[in-house]
C-alpha cells in the first residue's frame, strides 16, 4: 500500500536545510529592493525638487501616485500567483520594477515622476507579497512567523544601506545615480530568481500532473536528503479553506470576515504612519537644519532601528502571543514619534540619531509585525492572496501619506506637530488590535 506525504507538514520534523535558507535569502533580496527604493526616493526628493523646481505639495501628489502602483500590483499579482505560481510572477514583477526605476533618471516633469513611480510600483507591489508567501511556504511551522519577519527585514536593510550609499552618491554623482543602482539591482535579482528559485510546492501538488509531481519530489529530495521520496509515495496538500486559491472570497469565509477587515484597517493605518515618516523624514530633517549628508545618515539610522526591531520582534512573535506583541510595539511607536518630533529640531545631531533609531525601531517594527501576523492568519493556499490584499490596502495609506505630509509642510506645520498628529495613528492601531484579539478568541481557530 502506498503512503502519502502532506507537503504542509513535511518541513516540521526535519532540520532547517541550507536549501531552504537559500530560498528565504532570495526572497529576502526581493524585499530588500523595496527598502532600497523606499530610501532612494526619500533622500533624493530634496534634489529632485530642485531639479524640477517643484513645490513640496506637487511632489507629495507625485509620490502618492507612485503608491497607487504597488496597491494595484499587490492585489492583482498576489491573486494571480496563487493561481499560476509565484516564481514567474516574482520574475516579471522584478523586471518591471527595475526598468521603470531606472527610467526615473530621465524625468523632466512632476508628471513623468508620477508615471514612472506608478509603473515601477506595479512590479514592486507584485513582488513583495509573493516573496513573503513563497518564503513562508518553505518554512517549518515552528519558525514561520520569525522567518517571515526576517525576510521582511530586507526592507529596512535595503533602506539602511541605500541611505548610507546615498550620503556618498548624492553629493558626488547626483540624484540620478541612486536610481541607476536601484534600477539595475532588481533585474539582476529577477534572473537569479528565474535560475535558482524552485517552484511553489503547493502549486505543483495542486496542479497534479506527473511532471509537476516529479518536480515536487525533486525539490523535497534536495531539502531532506536522508529520506528521498519515491514515485509510489503520494504527495498531498491539506486545504484549509473551501474556496479556490486566489479568490477574494476565500478571505471572508471560515470565520475570516472580521479578521480580514480588521487586518486591512491595521495595514492601512500602519502603512500611512510608515510613509509619513519615510516620505518626509529627509525633508523634515532638512527643515530642522540638517545637511545632505546628515539627513541621509539620519534616514539610514531610522532603518537601522527597524532592522534591530525585526530581529527581536520575530523571536517574540514565535515565543509569545503575536497580537500582544503588535499591540505593545505600536504603543511604543506613538511615544517614539513624539520624541522624534520634539528632539529633531534644535538638538545636537547625536540626539537626532538616537530618536531616529527609536522611530525606526517601533514604527517600522510594528509594520513588520503585521506582516508576520498576516502570514500566520492565512493558510498556505490563500496566503499570497491574503498578504497581497492586506499589502494593497496598506498601500492606500501609503498613497495618502505623502500628499497629506506635503499639505502639512505647505502650511508650515512644525516637525513636532506633524509627528504628534500622525503618531496618533499608532494609538488607533493598538485599539484595533485589541478588537481583533477579542474576535479571534471567540472563533474556532483562536488567537495566533
Amino acid at each position: 500500500m502506498s503512503r502519502s506525504v502532506n507537503v504542509n507538514e513535511v518541513f516540521d520534523n526535519i532540520p532547517f536545510s541550507p536549501y531552504q535558507t537559500a530560498v528565504c535569502l532570495l526572497c529576502f533580496c526581493i524585499v530588500f529592493l523595496d527598502g532600497f527604493d523606499l530610501t532612494v526616493i526619500g533622500v533624493a526628493l530634496p534634489k529632485i525638487a530642485e531639479h524640477l523646481n517643484a513645490k513640496p505639495s506637487e511632489l507629495g501628489l507625485a509620490l502618492s501616485a507612485g503608491q497607487l502602483g504597488p496597491m494595484i500590483g499587490a492585489v492583482l499579482l498576489g491573486m494571480l500567483a496563487d493561481r499560476v505560481g509565484r516564481k514567474k510572477t516574482m520574475f516579471c514583477s522584478a523586471i518591471v520594477f527595475g526598468f521603470f526605476t531606472y527610467m526615473t533618471t530621465h524625468i523632466t516633469s512632476v508628471e513623468e515622476l508620477a508615471a514612472y513611480r506608478f509603473l515601477a510600483g506595479l512590479g514592486m507591489g507584485g513582488a513583495i507579497p509573493n516573496a513573503l508567501a513563497f518564503g513562508t511556504e518553505y518554512a517549518p511551522a515552528r519558525i514561520r512567523t520569525s522567518l517571515s519577519l526576517y525576510m521582511w527585514a530586507g526592507m529596512p536593510c535595503g533602506a539602511m544601506i541605500a541611505g548610507f550609499a546615498a550620503s556618498w552618491l548624492l553629493p558626488h554623482y547626483g540624484w540620478q545615480s541612486v536610481f541607476i543602482v536601484g534600477g539595475i539591482a532588481p533585474v539582476i535579482i529577477a534572473f537569479l530568481v528565474l535560475a535558482l528559485l524552485p517552484d511553489s510546492l503547493h502549486h505543483l501538488v495542486r496542479t497534479g500532473t506527473a511532471k509537476s509531481l516529479a518536480k515536487a519530489r525533486e525539490i523535497l529530495a534536495r531539502i531532506d536528503t536522508s529520506s528521498p521520496l519515491s514515485a509510489d509515495i503520494e504527495l498531498t496538500v491539506t486545504s484549509q479553506t473551501k474556496e479556490k486559491g486566489g479568490s477574494l472570497k476565500s478571505l471572508f469565509t471560515d470565520n475570516r470576515l472580521l479578521t480580514t477587515i480588521l487586518l486591512w484597517i491595521l495595514f492601512y493605518m500602519s502603512f500611512y504612519l510608515l510613509w509619513i515618516l519615510f516620505s518626509w523624514v529627509p525633508t523634515l530633517l532638512k527643515k530642522s537644519g540638517a545637511s545632505v549628508q546628515q539627513y541621509s545618515i539620519g534616514f539610514a539610522f531610522i532603518h537601522l532601528g527597524s532592522v534591530v526591531a525585526i530581529l527581536c520582534i520575530g523571536r517574540c512573535m514565535d515565543k509569545y502571543n503575536k497580537l500582544n506583541v503588535v499591540k505593545y510595539v505600536f504603543l511604543a511607536a506613538f511615544f517614539a514619534m513624539l520624541a522624534f518630533g520634539y528632539f529633531s529640531s534644535g538638538y545636537p545631531f547625536a540626539v537626532v540619531i538616537v530618536v531616529s533609531v527609536l522611530a525606526g525601531l517601533f514604527v517600522n517594527g510594528g509594520n513588520s509585525a503585521l506582516m508576520g501576523l498576516a502570514s500566520a492568519v492565512y493558510p498556505a493556499e490563500i496566503r499570497a492572496t491574503g498578504i497581497g490584499w492586506a499589502y494593497g490596502i496598506g498601500k492606500i495609506g501609503s498613497f495618502l501619506a505623502p500628499a497629506i505630509g506635503g499639505f502639512y509642510l505647505a502650511r508650515n506645520w512644525s516637525v513636532f506637530d506633524i509627528c504628534a498628529v500622525n503618531g496618533s495613528s499608532a494609538l488607533i492601531i493598538a485599539i484595533v488590535v485589541v478588537i481583533l484579539q477579542r474576535h479571534m478568541r471567540s472563533t474556532a481557530r483562536g488567537e495566533v
